[in-house]
């Protein structure tokens, strides 16, 4: 089982090099933010993968919430500043 999830970690830790690279080169910002959201996803999952090989989920639990907690105001925040820095309405 150890191996497995090993597995799985470097497995999400690629997919999550791949999601960086449409952050770094998407054509239009909005790539960019599907990218980084991408990359907060996989972070949450990697944790719970790790948590289980630390044997330690209890806590890992906690650290992925505030990790997708602070990940979505951010993106939030993100998408609402480039909304209104591409002519959008302040609404």
């Amino acid at each position: 089982m150890t191996l497995f999830l090993a597995t799985v970690a470097v497995a999400l830790a690629l997919v999550m090099m791949l999601s960086l690279y449409r952050v770094v080169t998407g054509p239009s910002v909005f790539d960019r933010l599907t990218g980084l959201g991408l990359i907060g996803s996989k972070t949450i999952v990697l944790l719970m993968v790790l948590g289980e090989l630390d044997e330690r989920v209890d806590l890992y639990v906690d650290i992925a919430l505030s990790y997708a907690l602070i990940s979505f105001v951010g993106s939030v925040v993100l998408a609402k500043y480039f909304e209104l820095s591409t002519g959008g309405s302040p609404e």
